[in-house]
């Protein structure tokens, strides 16, 4: 009899759990992982070193940590549930390509916050982001105080240059045309093939000559070469 019962239990306790949600917590929950986040995203937008489009990549930020949210508060209360987790998110095929290690590092943050807030850890939460928020702004002070620029950092500034290899034009004198624009330039990587050269190169510029280097580029950049710079403050062609 009492191995009857004890058998009935462990079913009961993984196929037909009952979910007792209390949606105070919950929605406090919700509320709390809204506003981290939003927050995350503004320091993002602020101080993130990323080349991508700032703005769009953490639009993410919001509805991740609030969905994050929503799954741990379900589940945490049934092993079944957690289970058929596992199960679902083996089916999902994310195919978005991560391309920088800081974008994953803000998606593991952004995932953190909703971890946290659907186990009802809300202080753990709220102390752990402001903690990390005031690491971040205190590293970007510092990183752009060895700068000595006030718009660019030096390693996240890409100048690119293709050259038509049926062209005259040599890779030496179109630098040597721009480098009285930069305080800073240096060769990263060189592809050369039989049809087309690519030249990518780290550089600081000039601020106070920044609209120089951008007509010099559009003197320089014609069918047989293509000049890309991009930068903290956005991509010019």
């Amino acid at each position: 009899m009492d191995k009857q019962l004890l058998d009935k239990s462990l079913e009961n306790f993984f196929l037909n759990s009952n979910i007792e949600i209390d949606f105070g917590n919950f929605f406090i929950a919700i509320l709390l992982s809204l506003i981290l986040a939003y927050l995350v995203k503004l320091t993002y937008i602020k101080v993130g070193r990323a080349l991508n489009d700032k703005d769009y990549f953490s639009d993410t930020f919001i509805p991740l940590a609030i969905i994050t949210t929503l799954v741990i508060t379900v589940i945490k209360f049934s092993l079944a549930l957690s289970l058929g987790l596992v199960g679902a998110l083996s089916i999902v095929r994310f195919r978005a390509a991560i391309k920088e290690p800081e974008e994953l590092v803000y998606l593991f943050f952004i995932i953190s916050i909703g971890l946290a807030n659907g186990a009802n850890q809300f202080l753990l939460s709220i102390i752990a982001t402001i903690i990390i928020l005031f690491f971040l702004f205190i590293r970007n002070i510092y990183k752009n105080k060895n700068s000595n620029s006030g718009n660019f950092i030096s390693d996240s500034n890409i100048l690119n240059v293709i050259i038509l290899q049926n062209d005259k034009k040599n890779i030496d004198d179109i630098i040597n045309k721009l480098k009285p624009n930069f305080k800073y330039l240096k060769l990263k990587s060189a592809n050369i093939e039989k049809t087309t050269s690519n030249y990518i190169f780290w550089y600081e510029s000039n601020s106070e000559n920044f609209e120089d280097l951008l007509k010099n580029i559009s003197k320089l950049s014609d069918e047989s070469v293509n000049i890309s710079i991009y930068s903290k403050s956005g991509a010019f062609e």
